[in-house]
């Protein structure tokens, strides 16, 4: 197996906006009857970043469990993106909708990381790709139509309604509904493709931005070449796996040979990378598994020994001996408390 690692990460500033428009869309939800509520509203203030594997499920469990299967194209038809933004100042101060474009490719990096944006061309079309480097993500789907969508939102903010896309391609299954796709994009929506791309005329590339400023796009841009990250997101490596054993427990693969394949490495080079930032996979695993426990006891109707049963325990009695060991309580004990605040 080729050795690969990459972690991805979201900045906070990304983080907040989108966990920001995510709230304003499933705040008038009411919590389905034995959901378990599988994202964290209120992202840590005191993290700088947050790991893309993490991001990408919160978005996904939150479509999941609400029930707003297109979720990622509502947060991406919501709100503005302010001008000290990438989507809100490239397309405000760029002199062409070409020089935006080309701009968000090379300074993508500041929001996220262990991502591809690029801009290529053929033959009278081109085509703006977005690619997650990281093998662990295997849920896409939200992410990419709400990426694509502020891209596309944000073009005909600029270029007006009458431009159109010739179509849309998304690396991810096809949902039960896929009609507010192509209703979003106006244009022919393929799914399972290799990648996640929207293609266009290249003519739109010339269009001049009415907005245009020179002097203001060259400070933009020295600005974003500032912030521009000099590593390569390795120490989120730990919140990164944090996020991929809430999901792997459930489905009883959270062993480190299946996180090292989905991580694209050996399970020697996980086991280095892990203990080279102080990390050991079965400590780590238990605090998340009785961590998730909690959270399915106080965010759902589930009984114990469903949540036994989820969490991967042959035994009801052996959950609740764990359990009691982490928070002195019995899980019916915990839950009750729970309720009753």
């Amino acid at each position: 197996m080729t050795t690969r690692l990459v972690v991805g990460a979201i900045s906070a500033e990304a983080n907040r906006v989108a966990t920001h428009l995510m709230n304003s869309l499933l705040r008038d939800m009411r919590p389905m009857s034995g959901a378990v509520s599988a994202w964290p509203l209120r992202p840590s203030a005191e993290a700088s970043k947050t790991s893309l594997l993490g991001y990408t499920r919160m978005l996904s469990s939150a479509a999941e469990q609400s029930g707003r299967t297109h979720l990622g194209l509502e947060m991406a038809d919501a709100g503005q993106a302010p001008p000290y933004t990438i989507f809100g100042g490239l397309f405000l101060y760029a002199p062409t909708i070409g020089d935006a474009l080309q701009s968000l490719a090379r300074y993508f990096p500041v929001g996220q990381t262990g991502t591809r944006v690029e801009l290529v061309h053929g033959q009278g079309t081109s085509q703006l790709i977005y690619d997650i480097h990281d093998q662990a993500v295997g849920d896409r789907l939200q992410d990419a139509a709400y990426t694509l969508g502020k891209v596309c939102r944000s073009l005909r903010r600029t270029v007006g309604e009458s431009w159109m896309l010739e179509h849309v391609t998304l690396a991810a299954p096809a949902p039960r509904q896929q009609a507010p796709y192509r209703a979003f994009f106006q244009a022919p929506v393929v799914f399972g493709a290799q990648n996640t791309s929207m293609c266009f005329a290249s003519r739109l590339l010339a269009q001049p931005i009415p907005t245009a400023d020179a002097g203001r796009y060259g400070e933009f841009c020295a600005h974003l070449e500032s912030l521009m990250p000099k590593c390569n997101g390795h120490d989120l490596l730990g919140d990164a796996l944090r996020a991929w054993m809430a999901h792997a427990v459930r489905r009883g693969q959270a062993t480190l040979e299946h996180a090292a394949t989905d991580f694209g490495v050996t399970p020697r080079t996980m086991q280095r990378r892990l203990k080279e930032q102080g990390i050991s996979f079965q400590p780590l695993l238990a605090q998340v598994r009785m961590e998730t426990a909690q959270h399915m006891l106080t965010e759902s109707r589930l009984p114990v020994t469903d949540i036994a049963e989820q969490l991967g325990f042959s035994e009801t009695s052996a959950f609740t001996r764990a359990f009691r060991g982490y928070t002195r309580q019995s899980p019916r004990a915990f839950r009750q408390a729970a309720l009753a605040i």
